[in-house]
């Protein structure tokens, strides 16, 4: 059983690892032939389709992985789940598409920047055939790897065909989005062949019905983009296209971290919700275990990357590395505080605990965005990464009263309250 999981967990870094390699190939091309302003707003139109991303997945990276886990053995009912959340994506992206051409035609701030953010659906609409969260449900982690693998290498391919002089920062996200669609329709013959996949019939009024009841998580999962992309505006709002750019640069580098703990959460949360569901004392255990030895791994590399960040800000092509390089350091004390709150979320949602979950994200995503607007005239960029560690240290003051108070991890007990 323990060689299994290390497989599974081989298997999922590696994709996860080509995920992370992939942005230190292109970002210091992307800046070379467009510069650090456009790179900039690049950056600004893929934060846009992200948000519109929140719609059009309803939830799928948490309330379908854990619906594909626990009915995994049920070809019929694996397919009524795929074929739901399928359905949904589709309305939303029709939706979203109308309301987005609207927004860019009569918005001078989109308008001026009309081609990319066209070029932009291209991200989006690539979701109705991203199956991450399927491969995640299924444990099928070395399926995740090859489509990681496979959409990164698109993508890179794409950058440094597409990208030749400055103008054509336009195309960046296209890349991005035509390498998920491309990746996406492949796999998904994948999942037709080796594991019965068929769409099937659903009534209007049950997918009504499971929208309606899953509303404010979803909801909840605005404000997640709130936290992590939406400073991006307010970096452009309040500051320029130069400081977008790199604020862009140190976050992508953080991003090693966040998608570190991400993979750490993806591949352990169906596990956790599916002993949990079966056998309570062994999920806590395994809780226990695998954060333990993730949190040692991850501060060792954080203290490694503290110790090279100058090196590291010298591989990109920008001005100004010494700003760059202390604006890292600190910047990397959230990756820290980031790991431990994913803990205790993987642990509250696996026992049902969205409602309150949902709470705490909304009540501090604003929070967030109330310290960045106070501070960023003072502070600048140091301002926003200032209210990342604040915020997220007060989230985790909270997750864990949640978890005493409630005696989540106390043996043999499910006697838990929302």
């Amino acid at each position: 059983m323990a060689n299994a999981q290390i497989k599974k967990l081989l298997q999922y870094g590696i994709g996860q690892g080509f995920n992370v390699i992939a942005p230190f190939i292109v970002i210091p091309y992307i800046i070379l032939k467009c510069g650090e302003e456009n790179f900039g707003k690049s950056a600004i139109g893929l934060s846009v389709a992200f948000f519109i991303i929140v719609f059009i997945d309803f939830g799928c990276d948490i309330l379908g992985v854990k619906d594909i886990s626990i009915n995994r053995d049920d070809i019929d009912r694996r397919n009524y789940i795929i074929s739901r959340v399928t359905y949904i994506k589709a309305f939303f992206i029709v939706l979203s598409s109308i309301i987005f051409l609207i927004i860019i035609q009569q918005f001078e701030f989109f308008n001026k920047e009309k081609d990319l953010y066209y070029f932009s659906f291209s991200v989006f609409m690539a979701q109705i055939v991203n199956p991450l969260w399927i491969f995640q449900g299924l444990e099928k982690f070395n399926l995740f790897s090859y489509f990681s693998i496979l959409s990164k290498s698109i993508y890179i391919l794409l950058i440094f065909y597409f990208l030749d002089q400055k103008s054509d920062f336009i195309y960046i996200n296209l890349a991005f989005g035509l390498s998920i669609f491309i990746a996406g329709v492949v796999f998904f013959l994948v999942l037709n062949k080796k594991y019965q996949f068929v769409f099937v019939p659903i009534k209007i009024s049950e997918l009504y019905g499971y929208m309606y009841e899953n509303r404010t998580y979803v909801f909840s999962q605005i404000f997640i983009w709130m936290q992590l992309y939406s400073p991006i505006l307010l970096v452009n709002y309040f500051g320029t296209s130069v400081q977008v750019g790199q604020f862009r640069i140190v976050d992508q580098i953080i991003s090693i971290f966040k998608t570190y703990v991400l993979l750490s959460f993806n591949f352990i949360y169906p596990k956790i919700c599916f002993e949990f569901d079966k056998k309570y004392n062994k999920g806590v255990r395994s809780w226990k275990l695998f954060n333990s030895m993730n949190f040692i791994f991850l501060s060792t590399l954080i203290i490694v990357l503290f110790v090279f960040s100058y090196e590291i800000i010298n591989y990109y092509n920008i001005l100004n590395k010494n700003y760059v390089t202390e604006l890292l350091q600190t910047a990397l004390i959230y990756p820290v505080i980031f790991f431990i709150v994913y803990a205790f979320k993987q642990l509250l949602l696996a026992l049902h605990f969205e409602k309150i979950f949902s709470r705490i994200i909304i009540a501090m995503s604003i929070l967030n965005l109330i310290i960045i607007s106070l501070v960023y005239d003072k502070y600048s960029l140091f301002g926003v990464f200032y209210s990342f560690i604040f915020v997220e240290f007060i989230t985790l003051l909270i997750l864990i009263f949640l978890t005493l108070n409630n005696k989540v991890l106390a043996p043999k007990n499910k006697n838990y309250e929302v």
